[in-house]
């Protein structure tokens, strides 16, 4: 079966079908394969129902703009016979999901700060998350937390400190902080650990090819496999 194909910007299919299979990939390049319940031309909105990442019992609801999508296929066609109407979707249940997010993404672009290294950011995340990131901020280098805990460069513990003395925010802050780099140390030195495994293991274990030449320099014959 010739399969519809479209790229961004390009035109896509005047009409899928409903109960037809399509696959195509995303602007954040995820790879997304599903039923089609729904589709709008005007606006090249596309809902798919695809199995659940986390449950065979569930089923995964995407909408997609398809302007935005490349590499569009119909992977199989439906032949129309339909007991049941598709069920319909809960609007509000997809507002909602939506909104979230866009919260999350709007989030995460408040942890950004091109001035400061990765590892700030990923420590502004870890504090934002027990906070909430309405009550963590970027005051240039320093990370802010409800208006009166400020982390400066290198951001440790030692670089903790409260405009109004509260101890007990800036020792919550601060365990928050020894955790975060406990937890990146001992990931490095897991992935360190692993590496010199690895490294051991291929140099201890002899390659066919010097199995071959050692017996051979030695006259003994060559095991066979």
């Amino acid at each position: 079966m010739a399969a519809a194909t479209a790229t961004a910007g390009n035109a896509v299919n005047d009409c899928f079908n409903i109960g037809s299979t399509v696959m195509c990939t995303t602007c954040f390049n995820e790879e997304v394969e599903g039923e089609v319940l729904a589709f709008d031309h005007n606006t090249k909105m596309l809902i798919l129902k695809c199995r659940s990442k986390t449950t065979e019992e569930l089923s995964d609801i995407y909408a997609l703009n398809l302007s935005l999508c490349s590499n569009v296929q119909v992977i199989k066609e439906c032949n129309g016979n339909f007991v049941d109407d598709p069920q319909k979707l809960n609007l509000e249940q997809v507002k909602m999901r939506l909104r979230k997010t866009v919260e999350r993404r709007q989030d995460y672009l408040k942890s950004q700060n091109a001035d400061v290294s990765s590892e700030a950011q990923e420590l502004y995340r870890a504090i934002a998350k027990q906070y909430g990131y309405n009550e963590v901020s970027w005051q240039g280098l320093n990370i802010q937390i409800l208006n009166e805990v400020t982390i400066s460069p290198p951001y440790r513990v030692d670089n903790v400190v409260s405009s109004s003395n509260n101890e007990t925010s800036c020792n919550y802050i601060k365990r928050i902080i020894k955790q975060f780099f406990n937890s990146r140390l001992s990931g490095a030195q897991d992935s360190a650990s692993n590496a010199a495994a690895s490294t051991s293991s291929a140099s201890v274990s002899p390659t066919s090819s010097s199995l071959s030449s050692s017996n051979a320099a030695s006259g003994s014959p060559v095991p066979a496999n």
